[in-house]
């Protein structure tokens, strides 16, 4: 039977733990942003060696689960900077946070998906636009930051949206590496009461409500960005 008292007793307890699912989402998210910018500007300017690198780390990184991408960060970034620091670097592979590795591994996934995202978003660009602003005589610096990137955000907003709410969702790993969000904690008070449906219903509740509201304010962000355009 159901036990609705414990449900709502442990409710508040597993709330408590959603600043850290949100930061882990949009901290990685962020890097993901930055580092998906560099990687289409390799790619799209096709720059030997390192477009093609670029091309099979997204490849890899889109084609593997993220709990094993999790486990490869977790496990392999301590040797990278032992290796590092055995060739003079100034690093320090001991004691490394589980946040930094929860940052590097949910980072690197979203740059590999906002990468994708972002070159399909500026392919959707009309280029005979950009063209015909340069055959005019604008810098092509102005074309594109004028032009070009505005209608490239306004394509990408909703699969930008789909990633972060993936990320949000996929957050409940790193319970796997001793960080304790809103799936660790609801995992740690089912185990210490032996009310595991009513903790997982909790979580999950969590989960819709999170994802609703980020899901409602980038529609708005949506909306009120091609509303800009349209009047522009």
């Amino acid at each position: 039977m159901f036990d609705f008292n414990f449900a709502r007793e442990s409710f508040p307890q597993i709330l408590q733990a959603v600043p850290l699912t949100l930061l882990i989402a949009l901290v990685a998210t962020l890097i993901g942003l930055i580092l998906a910018i560099g990687v289409v500007i390799a790619r799209e300017k096709e720059i030997p060696v390192l477009s093609q690198v670029l091309a099979t780390l997204v490849s890899f990184i889109r084609g593997t689960p993220i709990l094993v991408q999790l486990y490869v960060v977790y496990y392999g970034l301590p040797q990278l900077l032992t290796s590092m620091q055995a060739a003079g670097w100034h690093v320090d592979p001991n004691g490394l946070p589980p946040l930094i590795i929860a940052f590097s591994a949910y980072g690197l996934n979203a740059m590999a998906n906002l990468s994708e995202s972002i070159r399909s978003a500026y392919h959707a660009v009309d280029p005979g636009q950009y063209e015909a602003a340069i055959s005019v005589g604008m810098q092509p610096r102005v074309a594109m930051t004028q032009i070009v990137v505005p209608q490239l955000v306004s394509n990408l907003i909703p699969n930008f949206t789909n990633i972060l709410l993936d990320l949000i969702k996929d957050t409940a790993l790193v319970y796997n590496i001793g960080l304790v969000e809103v799936m660790g904690k609801a995992n740690v008070i089912s185990s210490e009461g032996f009310k595991y449906l009513e903790t997982y219903t909790d979580a999950l509740i969590i989960y819709i409500a999170i994802c609703w509201i980020f899901g409602i304010a980038l529609r708005m962000v949506e909306r009120h960005y091609r509303y800009a355009q349209a009047t522009n």
